[in-house]
Order: C-alpha cells, then sequence, then structure tokens
C-alpha cells in the first residue's frame, strides 16, 4: 500500500546529515527563509507563490540543535489529501516528532494530528483522539499561521491567532532529545510553507495536564517476540517448534495507558515490507469458565488460545471499510473458554503502515471495596435508566429512563429491585437529573426543569430553560433556588420563582454535570478536566477540590452522611471524597464497560442504586465496614 507523506519516513540522507549537529548554531528567533543555506532541501522546492517566496515540499534545519521553545509558520493548502507539517528534535531518520494538518478533514475530529515516529515508523494509528488529534477548520487558499509552543514532554498547538490552543499534547511519546527541525509535504501544490521561525527557549509556561485515567484489567506486562518479514513465517497459524526456538521472548510492560507499542521494541523493515512478531500473556482461572477480553491491535492479527486459533482479523488502513482509519482501540472482544489453571493467550501481529501495537483487557476485573456487597440488579426492566432518587417520605426509588423514541418516562420501584410503577410519569423528552423540594419531584430534560406532583403523579408545571445545550442535573440550596447544569452549554443556571437565568459560565465552567448543594457550596462534577469543583453561592469564587484524571465524566453527588461525599464517574468507577480533597475509589467497572450515572444513596440504610444508562443495568449495593 503507497505511503502518504505523513507517514513517510525521512530518506536516508537525513541520518548522515545529523551528525553535524555536534557543531549546532544558536537558534534565532527571526523568520528562516527557505532560500537559506541553513535548510537542506531534500524534497523541496524555493518557489513564488501568493506573493511569498515559500516552500513547496520537504526540508530540514540539521544544525538547529531544538528541544524546547517556539515553531512557527505560515501554511497555504488547496484541500486536497495531503499532510502538510513539521518534524521537531530529530535525532535519527527513525526518531522524531510529528505534527501535521489534514486539509481535507477540515472541522473533523482529526484534522490536527500530533504522531512520534518511533523506530522509523509514524504511530498515529496508536496515539489518537484527546491529546494527539484535534478538530480546526483549514481555509482553503488562505494563508493560514500555525505555531507550536513545546516544553520538555508536553505541547500546544495554535492554529490561526487564537488565545487558546487548537491540540494540547498531553505528553510527547519520544524522550525528549534536542535535535533537528523540518518540515515535510508533497513536492506538489498542495501545500506551500512560508515565515517559519525557531526560538529556543526553556521558560514557556505549562501547567501540568491530568492523564487519563485506563480503565481496570488492562494487561501490562506482555512477552514479546523479535520480528520477522512477514513472507517468513506461515500466518494464522500457531508457530511450531522450530519457530518457537527462534522467537527469543523478551518480557515487555505497557506504556501507562496499556498500549504495547512494537515499534520500539521489534525491528521495522526500511523497505516497508511487513513485518510479523508474536506477543503473548497468561490468564489465571479458578475453574473452567467462558472470560471476555476486548482487545485491539495493528494492522493484522491471528489471536490462538492454549495453541488454537481463536480469530484473524484485519484492522489496517482501510482494512475494514473504505472510512475505516485503523485506530487501535478495545472495540474487538472475544469470549474465551478459559480452563482451570494457566491459559496462553497467544498474538500474531503484522505490521504494514500506520503504528505497530496491542492493546487488551480482562473484561472480568471489575472491583467492588470490600465493604461493598451487591444485593440486586435488574436488566431488561428499565429503558437505560440515566439518574436515580430516593424519596424518604414514601420509601420509594425514581428512575429516569432515558430513551424511548421522544415519549420517555419515569419508573416507581421499591428498595428490593421490585416494579410498583413501570411508566409513572410520561410525556418527557429524554430525561436526567431529578432533586426533591417540598412535594414536588423535579425532573430536567432537554429543554425544560418540570415539576411533578408527588401525589398526584403528573407533570403540573414546566420551566423553559434558556437557550439549552444538553441541560443534566438539578439542586436545590435551602431558599429553595434551583441550579441546573448544562452539559454541553457549559453554564449553570439558576432558577428562583418564575426567573431562569444564567448564573455561571465561562471559565473553569466546562462540561459541568452533577450538582449539589451543601450549605453555602454547590459543588459541581466538571468533566472537561475530571474534577468535583466547589462554587461559593455568594461570591461564585470557584475551586478545584477533587480530581479523577482526563476522560472522568463526574456524574452523580450525593453527601454520604457523614460529612463526606460519594462522587460517581460515569465510565464505571464510584469514590468518597472528603472535604479535604481526599479521594477513595469504592467501586470500578470499567473492565466490565458498566457505566456509573446519576446514583441514589439512603445514609441511614447505607443503601445506594447505580443506573448503568447505556448496559441498560440497575445495580443496588449495601456499604458496610467504610
Amino acid at each position: 500500500m503507497p505511503r502518504t507523506i505523513a507517514e513517510r519516513p525521512f530518506p536516508i540522507m537525513l541520518a548522515l546529515c545529523l551528525a553535524l549537529l555536534a557543531t549546532s548554531v544558536a537558534a534565532q528567533d527571526d523568520v528562516i527563509p527557505f532560500d537559506s543555506d541553513r535548510w537542506v532541501r531534500y524534497d523541496g522546492q524555493v518557489v513564488e507563490h501568493a506573493g511569498r517566496t515559500c516552500l513547496m515540499g520537504s526540508a530540514y534545519l540539521p544544525h538547529i540543535d531544538f528541544l524546547n521553545g517556539i515553531i512557527e509558520y505560515d501554511v497555504m493548502v488547496d484541500g486536497s489529501r495531503s499532510y502538510p507539517g513539521i518534524t521537531f528534535r530529530a535525532v535519527s531518520q527513525l526518531a522524531y516528532e510529528e505534527f501535521y494538518i489534514r486539509p481535507h478533514a477540515s472541522g473533523l475530529d482529526d484534522a490536527l494530528q500530533y504522531s512520534p515516529v518511533i523506530g522509523g515508523v509514524s504511530c498515529w494509528q496508536l496515539y489518537n483522539g484527546d491529546g494527539y488529534t484535534a478538530p480546526v477548520e483549514i481555509p482553503r487558499g488562505e494563508w493560514i499561521h500555525v505555531r507550536l509552543e513545546i516544553r520538555d514532554r508536553q505541547a500546544r498547538v495554535f492554529v490561526g491567532d487564537p488565545e487558546d490552543p487548537a491540540l494540547l499534547i498531553r505528553r510527547l511519546q519520544n524522550e525528549p532529545v534536542a535535535g533537528a527541525v523540518g518540515v515535510k509535504s508533497r513536492r506538489d501544490s498542495s501545500a506551500f510553507f512560508s515565515s517559519f521561525r525557531v526560538q529556543k527557549t526553556d521558560d514557556l509556561p505549562f501547567d501540568p495536564l491530568p492523564l487519563p485515567t485506563p480503565p481496570r484489567g488492562l494487561i501490562t506486562e506482555w512477552e514479546l517476540s523479535r520480528s520477522f518479514k512477514a513472507a517468513a513465517v506461515p500466518q494464522r497459524t500457531y508457530p511450531d517448534a522450530a519457530l518457537q526456538e527462534r522467537l527469543d521472548w523478551q518480557a515487555m510492560p505497557t506504556e501507562p495507558g496499556g498500549l504495547l507499542n512494537i515499534c520500539r521494541h521489534a525491528t521495522r523493515s526500511i523497505n516497508g515490507e511487513p513485518d510479523v512478531a508474536y506477543a503473548r500473556f497468561f490468564l489465571e482461572a479458578e475453574q473452567d469458565e467462558i472470560r471476555q477480553l476486548s482487545f485491539g491491535y495493528s494492522d493484522v492479527a491471528t489471536v490462538f488460545l492454549n495453541g488454537q486459533p481463536v480469530y484473524t482479523g484485519n484492522s489496517a488502513y482501510h482494512g475494514r471499510s473504505q472510512n475505516f482509519a485503523g485506530i487501535i482501540s478495545l472495540e474487538d472482544a472475544l469470549h474465551l473458554p478459559l480452563h482451570k489453571g494457566r491459559n496462553e493467550l497467544m498474538f500474531q501481529v503484522m505490521e504494514s503502515f500506520g503504528g505497530w501495537g496491542l492493546i487488551a483487557q480482562d473484561n472480568s476485573d471489575d472491583y467492588l471495596h470490600p465493604g461493598l456487597r451487591r444485593l440486586w440488579q435488574l436488566e431488561t426492566e428499565c429503558r437505560l435508566p440515566e439518574s436515580v432518587l430516593y424519596d424518604p417520605q414514601r420509601d420509594v426509588l425514581y428512575v429516569s429512563n432515558y430513551f424511548r423514541g421522544g415519549n420517555e418516562f419515569i419508573s416507581k420501584i421499591d428498595r428490593d429491585g421490585r416494579i410498583v410503577a413501570a411508566e409513572w410519569i410520561t410525556g418527557l423528552n429524554r430525561p436526567t437529573g431529578m432533586a426533591l423540594r417540598g412535594d414536588r419531584l423535579w425532573i430536567v430534560d432537554r429543554t425544560h426543569l418540570s415539576e411533578i406532583d408527588l401525589e398526584k403523579g403528573e407533570i403540573v408545571r414546566q420551566h423553559k430553560l434558556p437557550d439549552p445545550g444538553f441541560p443534566n442535573d438539578v439542586a436545590f440550596d435551602e431558599q429553595g433556588v434551583a441550579y441546573v447544569s448544562d452539559t454541553r452549554g457549559g453554564k449553570i443556571y439558576r432558577l428562583r420563582g418564575d426567573d431562569c437565568e444564567v448564573w455561571l459560565e465561562g471559565g473553569e465552567v466546562i462540561d459541568p454535570n452533577g450538582l449539589l448543594v451543601d450549605g453555602g457550596r454547590l459543588l459541581f462534577g466538571n468533566s472537561s478536566d475530571g474534577s468535583l469543583k466547589v462554587v461559593d453561592l455568594s461570591t461564585r469564587e470557584v475551586r478545584t477540590l477533587a480530581s479523577f484524571g482526563a476522560g472522568a465524566n463526574v456524574d452523580g453527588l450525593q453527601p454520604d452522611g457523614e460529612g463526606k461525599y460519594l462522587v460517581s464517574d460515569f465510565s464505571g468507577r464510584l469514590f468518597r471524597v472528603t472535604p479535604q480533597g481526599e479521594t477513595t475509589e469504592l467501586l470500578n467497572t470499567t473492565a466490565s464497560g458498566a457505566f456509573c450515572a446519576d446514583f441514589a444513596y439512603v445514609p441511614d440504610r447505607k443503601f445506594i442504586v447505580v443506573p448503568g444508562l447505556y448496559d441498560n443495568r440497575l445495580t443496588a449495593y449495601r456499604f458496610s465496614g467504610l
């Protein structure tokens, strides 16, 4: 398969020229013209375009010795499929950092791409999503200003002249070593570079960025073989005795997120010929069982359980459809018939393009705190339960059912999980958070905050929310003032009587979700940075109380009756948080994929009911000894 310029390695001559880095000269922060003799134009041509002297193609600065600082340039594209960008910290043709744009993907989630080149492979299929890719509009036929600010393991990218970066790179994947800088594109009219500057400085301010919290069950220790030419070993066949002797198994830990980047350890063919490596781990079973394993790979894999093939698949670029990019993820799954004792799981993985890697997750590895015991579970009686609320006066639970074709409803169940009224309140539009106030049940849906008369069991009033994005939760203060979070709108409403207004937005209020009033403070989950924040109801001063990691969707908030808080992360985690921000994990179902949405808690009974939403489960637990 032909490679695009974004994934094509530097030519061999780069390795020779980089040997001159020992005689590097100090970089300047003025423009470095492309017709300067400081550039090595290995596949580039200086041309006049749109009133500027610019570069068409690829070139690099071998003596720049760049580690930290600012790289900025202008680029003009015609919108065709191309990958114009820059390389930096290049120490050889096999190891450098790369950033590029996809003009043909303007506005899409991967219009911007950071990709490390490791072992000569641009690993964009392995490093994708938050922290690696981002959307941005890329106009055609205009000069676009691009600015990268780089320090140590972090970087940020500005496109145009905005105050906020378009892409925050949480972790640069290569070791931070000074090296060459370059520009990279096809030598045609798809892209032109001009006004290239480099400023070296160690003084750029960077706040530590929270890294995503990996799910439970990830396989973090593998054994990896040496690499082979794909044509030299049989495909889809368990290695025979002769091949086993040549595998040369080595223990290899994964990266923090569970990725086994084979490019870091196995040699890749320089000419692009497909290569194969073998990787394995062992699963222990106390008895014969069927266990689910989620996994991802790049590019083609066969899986063997105890020597027998159980899976063959193609996850290469365009390997499943014309729109399939081959991004590695935990989206494939196997149900493995394990026998009692030790079971070998071996992967044969072939790489041709875009990154060579594996990731796997044992889906049985959920965690329950020793003081947590499951009581009951409903799996089919609800319609995607999103929120649960306990009514102590009537000793019942209210459950918001999130999806039924536009005619969603509230169910009423008892504490033993028996349905009292399946469709107690109907006529709602995808209801989410709920709160009790007096003889009213208040429910948030997509456009309104609705009042339910508890005795009549009917909607008696609806308060329209101004310009709603995705209203989510509701909480009341002691004076009866209601606060409503709007997750997509990035704001919190306040409802006093008939007056509904935007009370808080901007600043630290980004993707707010769960709400809880505690005295003169409003606690809210802020999912943009995976934190629990506190805002003073009088001064509106906001501070962070606790952080749960990037990607945490802080959904449910309840007091535990002992001065602490119970907090759920929708992805499947439940925490107890002290007033000082100390956290204790009580539940983690990220291995099995069970979600943890807006739960109900009964302090005097130590009883909690967790809605799973998309897994359509409602699960009750009892606490003891916490």
